[in-house]
């Protein structure tokens, strides 16, 4: 079977063709399902064609078309370690690794081809492959673009375009922790507010506000425990709040410093952690109210190859709900406590028996829970160009389910000249669109008809029992392409 799924034959179309056939599963997700795009994350029903959105290759592609209809019956919940949970029809593909339901996951995946996997075919331990962003655009500077107003006589000019470099960029990183504005029509402040005790941070800041705008601190309290820092500029202000966004439930990152080098990226993560989170020995973590920037803070993340878990807490009382990102594994602690400059010392070496990992391309972790609920409502399902794929919160999902059209080309004696096809879907699917395009050349209608399923799945030497669907579809598609031969025939006699 890999044999047909790597080098398949007779990929392609028959423009001329004398039948075609198509089979293929309807899949969806809920209308509440996070997706990643290039700009923010979104529920699947707020999103429109012409957006892009990340694909399962750790690009940005361009949604074509979107699906929506009523559905009743299952759906198949996932929980998927480290980072969240993801809903979707039974037959929906999901990009994954089939493992061992035991420990030392990463050897036992080693030699095992990542596929597109039907829901319904995924178990308790099976991997993930959760793809690394790798949209990549070098950004020496920003444009302030706040203009000075006629009547502002007073306040002190700014430097046109803003330089990112890495005190600008962990400048950032503090504001989104720690910062807010104020943005009257002529006056503004940005304001900073640390831990008395946080010293270092402060004059970080301080210097980072003169050197990036060239700005004087402008006002020091400290009431409490708490110190707050501000300076006054109507412009920064505006611009802090319109690309940084105003209030802590609204902070984002904007999309181009997400597609910085992730070298200098660095430089944001430490200015975030500094303020919303710590470092430890045994365990870090960082919290934010914002739903945008606890998404961002994961990307970042993935970038470094950084392991973590991620968890919501929900609003109670005066609380608002919360994002927060623990990360434990020793190497990951150490990698983080480099970027913020925070000094641990390490625990004695533990055994790390791989439940993660990171390769070039994905993030490996593993389902823990699977169960089903009963819905009702609208589902959606988009067509991604290129990629054929979009990234939820917890997994890479295909467009589609196995989607097989098979051409064929048959002459006057019935004989099949020629057959082609054009499949999406896991590796099985292509293979055995593949072999039945190689077994019903040369043959003639009534003989085509009788190859079945079973024949197919023999000629490839077999295939797993959760794959034989697969066959089965291989032989509907056949039958699909006969009955239209069949169909222009007959049309064809009656009109002469």
């Amino acid at each position: 079977m890999m044999e047909y799924f790597k080098n398949p034959r007779n990929v392609g179309e028959i423009p001329d063709a004398s039948g075609i056939g198509n089979v293929g599963n309807p899949v969806c997700v809920p209308d509440n399902t996070l997706i990643n795009c290039n700009n923010s994350v979104d529920t699947i029903k707020n999103i429109e064609s012409g957006r892009r959105v990340l694909g399962h290759d750790g690009r940005y592609h361009k949604v074509s078309r979107i699906f929506r209809r009523l559905y009743s019956g299952f759906l198949l919940n996932f929980r998927v370690h480290s980072l969240g949970a993801v809903s979707s029809t039974i037959d929906h593909h999901v990009f994954a690794v089939k493992t061992s339901p035991f420990s030392h996951k990463f050897y036992a995946s080693k030699g095992m081809t990542p596929d597109w996997y039907r829901a319904d075919e995924l178990k308790k331990g099976d991997l993930i492959l959760y793809p690394i962003p790798k949209d990549e655009v070098e950004m020496s500077s920003m444009l302030l673009a706040e203009p000075k107003p006629a009547y502002d006589f007073k306040s002190k000019d700014l430097p046109d375009k803003i330089v990112l470099d890495e005190n600008f960029l962990r400048l950032v990183g503090y504001y989104l922790a720690e910062g807010y504005v104020r943005t009257d029509k002529c006056k503004g402040t940005v304001g900073f507010v640390f831990n008395a005790k946080e010293t270092v941070f402060i004059n970080d800041v301080i210097e980072s506000m003169k050197s990036s705008f060239g700005l004087e601190l402008s006002s020091k309290r400290t009431v409490r425990n708490a110190t707050d820092i501000q300076f006054y500029s109507a412009r920064t202000a505006r611009f802090f709040a319109r690309n940084f966004g105003k209030g802590a439930l609204n902070k984002k990152i904007p999309h181009e410093f997400l597609l910085l080098p992730s070298e200098r990226q660095k430089a944001l993560i430490c200015g975030l952690w500094r303020g919303d989170g710590y470092v430890r020995p045994s365990a870090s973590k960082y919290v934010t109210i914002s739903m945008q920037l606890a998404y961002q803070v994961r990307a970042l993340l993935l970038r470094q190859r950084i392991m973590f878990s991620f968890l919501k807490t929900d609003a109670r009382g005066i609380h608002k709900k919360s994002y927060s990102i623990y990360v434990k594994e020793r190497e990951s602690i150490q990698k983080l406590s480099g970027i913020v400059g925070s000094a641990i010392k390490n625990k004695p070496k533990m055994k790390n028996i791989h439940k993660s990992w990171f390769d070039e391309n994905y993030f490996y972790t593993p389902i823990s829970r699977i169960d089903r609920s009963i819905y009702k409502g609208l589902i959606y399902n988009l067509e991604v160009d290129g990629s054929h794929s979009y990234v939820s919160e917890a997994a890479a999902l295909h467009n589609c389910g196995d989607i097989m059209r098979l051409y064929i080309k048959v002459d006057e004696k019935e004989i099949i000249t020629d057959a082609k096809f054009k499949t999406f879907g896991c590796g099985a699917a292509i293979a055995t669109s593949s072999m039945v395009t190689e077994l019903i050349k040369g043959k003639t209608i009534e003989e085509a008809l009788k190859v079945s399923n079973h024949a197919v799945a023999e000629a490839l030497g077999g295939l797993p029992k959760i794959k034989m669907h697969c066959s089965v579809l291989a032989e509907q598609a056949l039958k699909s392409a006969i009955d239209d031969y069949i169909a222009k025939k007959k049309a064809k006699v009656s009109s002469q």
